[in-house]
């Protein structure tokens, strides 16, 4: 399926926009003891223009982590370049937020410390990080009261908040997101992809959603991109044919049912391993 999502940005224009990420022929793999390296990635390419949202879905180990973490700056690839508004991505980029799936907040900060942490190493004064403060709170809907807690006094979905407010601090171009509410229940879950896709409308960085869920990648992307298994490549590119503003309702479109089964046929493709795989791929692989 090709061409652009009702409401999707226009995909036509340069590498050089503001937020347009482009991943081209990356390569990875892992050394491994007494053995040969293992192959995660293979030939990797994709491209996201700027406040486009794009989902990553795939077998386990087929390494939707790990190219995060590469688009990140946090790992380097054995070959193939990415880029972000054509400037070439190879170290942690102020530009480029990541959300784990667990939050990883310092457990001695309180919220609020948390959250302005980036602001901290960035060299931000007191009072820049306090205004600061106020707008993440406001833009993640972040209840006030709870900011002077530490993350031990939060719940998931709190904890998950501040996380995901921590990551906007510095107005990232890129947001990327690996499986962030995947330890939510299904209603959690659900009321989460929609206040990111609120958060979206204000914020419009560009968005990488990594997750298991079929109809979470159809309710927030406005492409799926399926994986193959390890080493991962890209093996389809579906177009999310719904337009914006999205609802729980429109999960039920006949439209919806039938990328659910496009997605699913090329899931299918994709899980069949190739014989000989290694099975102990690095927790990254994912």
């Amino acid at each position: 399926m090709t061409g652009s999502a009702p409401g999707s940005p226009d995909t036509s224009g340069s590498h050089h926009e503001t937020g347009a990420l482009h991943v081209a022929g990356i390569d990875l793999s892992f050394a491994r003891r007494g053995a040969e390296r293992l192959a995660v990635l293979d030939g990797f390419d994709l491209e996201v223009p700027a406040g486009g949202i794009v989902a990553l879905i795939g077998p386990n180990g087929s390494g939707k982590s790990t190219l995060l973490r590469v688009i990140a700056g946090l790992l380097t690839p054995d070959r193939g370049a990415v880029t972000l508004a054509g400037r070439p991505v190879v170290a942690p980029d102020p530009a480029i937020g990541l959300v784990f799936q667990e939050p990883r907040l310092l457990p001695w900060r309180t919220a609020a410390d948390n959250i302005t942490y980036p602001l901290e190493l960035a060299g931000w004064d007191r009072e820049r990080r306090t205004q600061r403060l106020d707008e993440l709170i406001d833009l993640v809907a972040l209840e006030r009261g709870i900011i002077g807690q530490r993350p031990s006094e939060l719940s998931g979905g709190t904890q998950q908040r501040v996380a995901l407010a921590r990551a906007l601090a510095l107005q990232p171009e890129v947001l990327l997101l690996d499986e962030p509410f995947s330890a939510l229940d299904a209603l959690s879950r659900e009321r989460f992809d929609l206040e990111l896709l609120g958060l979206w409308e204000r914020a419009r960085s560009t968005i990488v959603l990594v997750t298991h869920s079929i109809p979470e990648a159809i309710l927030v992307a406005d492409r799926v991109v399926v994986l193959s298994s390890r080493p991962g490549h890209v093996v389809a590119d579906i177009v999310v044919p719904t337009s914006r503003p999205r609802t729980v309702a429109d999960l039920d479109a006949a439209v919806v049912s039938t990328t659910a089964t496009e997605i699913r046929r090329h899931l299918g493709d994709a899980s069949s391993t190739p014989a000989g795989a290694a099975t102990d791929a690095p927790r990254a692989a994912a």
